[in-house]
């Protein structure tokens, strides 16, 4: 009774000082409840134990994840089974939504097949990992591919272990995710498609491939088993340079030749000179100049070996680039950027057309806006957003980029939280409108080829035809050639024109100057060379003639001189 009621009734006019106790609830003899006081029994389990004002949370069903990280070679199966998993996705992607042929993912799969079998041997045969949790392994598990050769079927050991990938070789000793990326490209260029780094570049940017956490397509029953370092290496969360993937696939062709004799095919050059003329819209013109350079500078568009000294000296091996620059060089030689009049001997030699080079750099610059945003934020910008982009973003932008956010980053889990279930994280379908609220731009309701084609017509519209002056003392096409290396020397249009060009070979402002500049000087040698050689050769034919003449003249005056002699005889 110590919790009873003292003194009056707490009801307004209630002046009652006697109370009862009903069902744990005091009452005044009036009727009146009084607030504050409730008296609790006591069990006898819970003798010696103070029941008033204890705090009794609600205990909550915890829902743990039984995620036993494997080890060893069980580990490395399971980490090749998700990366297969990846690449196999990243095919898939290619054919169905890109209209790559099906034959790509059975090439894609013999190539994978072949890689495999130095980590097959490495895992399975090979000592050099933990395994103390393998005694539970089966060695019956399926393999990753019914084309892969057992030890039992390997008939020479000693070219086996040449398929071994040796330990210091850190980069290629597991596959990454932008190595399955590099076998899609290899598998394009056996089969001869016009396809080019930027292609897939351009693809993994707008991610339209598994690239940026491709772990996010690996199932959780097999990422809740892997260990911290697999993991890693398929949770790529930054999209590297296309030069860096340039020479990632130069290393992946260097591999394949040098472990399995697989020669990659040179380019297919004629479709990929197109196909970059038709992007840089220039007058097709330039196709057959292109070729006539390639025959001067010996360029054969192969994939270079690997070496340290082909990387660090010699970008101009990589065969993408050799095209492009070829192309920039024959630009600048047919349509110059310094706007001085050159007039062509005839009408029927490719620099019969001048180029209104403002009119060609501000179409790009649309074009160039048009293909970075097909919506608001833009695809290729959309991941290097930071937080000090957040406060320049209007309501559409900052749903867009939340919309990707979730997309990308957030797990499909089921919740358990009844609160927490009670505020979606997402906003329904019918209100994802990336567009609503911006300004639509002069190319929005346009295709990439509708856009294309809309450049090619801007730029042509402005040619013009120079007037013709046969004239020696004319300045003709060709003449005056003006050789940039730095990039402050570049003008406005030629800025442009070389920055399109390093886009199309995938490496950098910096690096199309330098390659540009280093062909330019090989051509001026080779054709300074040749010159020499004609003059001497032109030289030595006088010299010939010269010696000629004097031996006709000597054969005269010996002639004249008998003659001379026998009538001094006669006479």
């Amino acid at each position: 009774m110590d919790n009873a009621p003292r003194g009056r009734c707490g009801e307004e006019g209630c002046r009652e000082k006697r109370f009862y106790l009903d069902n744990g609830l005091w009452f005044c003899r009036r009727g009146h409840l009084q607030q504050g006081f409730q008296q609790v029994a006591h069990d006898e389990a819970d003798f010696g134990i103070q029941l008033e004002g204890k705090i009794h949370r609600v205990k909550t069903e915890k829902h743990e994840i039984e995620s036993q990280k494997f080890r060893g070679r069980r580990a490395a199966t399971l980490f090749l089974q998700a990366f297969q998993l990846i690449l196999w996705k990243q095919c898939h992607a290619l054919v169905k939504d890109h209209g790559f042929p099906e034959q790509l993912e059975t090439i894609v799969r013999d190539l994978w097949a072949l890689r495999l079998r130095g980590y097959n041997r490495r895992i399975i045969d090979k000592p050099g990992f933990d395994d103390d949790n393998d005694d539970d392994y089966d060695d019956d598990e399926p393999r990753l591919f019914s084309s892969q050769p057992s030890s039992a079927d390997s008939g020479n050991e000693s070219s086996d272990e040449e398929l071994w990938f040796k330990p210091e070789d850190k980069p290629l000793m597991w596959p990454r995710v932008m190595d399955g990326v590099g076998l899609c490209y290899m598998a394009a260029i056996l089969m001869r498609l016009p396809i080019c780094v930027v292609d897939f570049h351009r693809l993994i940017v707008r991610q339209e491939i598994p690239y940026v956490r491709a772990i996010r397509h690996v199932p959780n029953e097999m990422r809740n088993h892997l260990p911290k370092m697999f993991f890693r290496i398929l949770d790529h969360t930054h999209i590297p340079s296309p030069e860096r993937f340039h020479w990632n696939f130069i290393a992946q062709a260097a591999l394949f030749r040098n472990n399995f004799g697989i020669q990659l095919p040179p380019l297919n050059s004629p479709l990929v000179l197109y196909r970059h003329i038709k992007r840089l819209a220039v007058p097709i013109d330039i196709f057959d100049t292109v070729k006539t350079l390639q025959s001067i500078v010996g360029f054969k568009y192969e994939y270079p070996d690997w070496n340290r000294e082909t990387r660090e000296k010699q970008i101009l091996h990589l065969p993408e680039l050799q095209i492009v620059v070829l192309i920039v060089i024959a630009t600048k030689l047919l349509f110059p950027f310094d706007g001085l009049k050159r007039s062509p001997g005839t009408t029927k030699e490719p620099a019969a057309q001048v180029i209104n080079w403002d009119q060609w750099a501000k179409a790009q610059r649309n074009f160039r806006e048009h293909e970075g945003t097909g919506s608001r934020v833009g695809a290729e910008k959309i991941i290097d957003i930071t937080d000090k982009d957040i406060p320049n973003m209007n309501v559409g932008e900052l749903d867009q980029y939340m919309d990707w956010y979730e997309k990308k980053w957030l797990d499909n889990v089921q919740t358990t939280n009844p609160i927490a279930d009670m505020f979606s994280p997402s906003r329904p379908e019918a209100t994802h409108q990336p567009n609503v609220g911006s300004e639509p731009s002069s190319g929005a309701g346009l295709g990439p080829d509708e856009a294309l084609s809309a450049l090619i017509k801007s730029v042509m519209v402005d040619i013009k035809a120079p007037s013709v002056k046969p004239g020696k003392k004319d300045m003709r096409p060709g003449s005056r050639y003006v050789r940039y290396r730095f990039e402050s020397q570049l003008p406005d249009a030629a800025r442009v024109l070389y920055e399109v060009a390093a886009r199309l070979a995938s490496v950098s402002l910096k690096s199309m100057i330098t390659a540009v500049a280093s062909v330019e000087s090989r051509i001026s040698t080779k054709i300074e060379n040749k010159q020499l050689r004609q003059n001497e050769i032109g030289e030595e034919e006088e010299e010939e003639e010269e010696e000629g003449e004097e031996e006709e003249e000597e054969e005269e005056e010996e002639g004249v001189g008998g003659e001379q002699e026998d009538a001094t005889v006669a006479s």
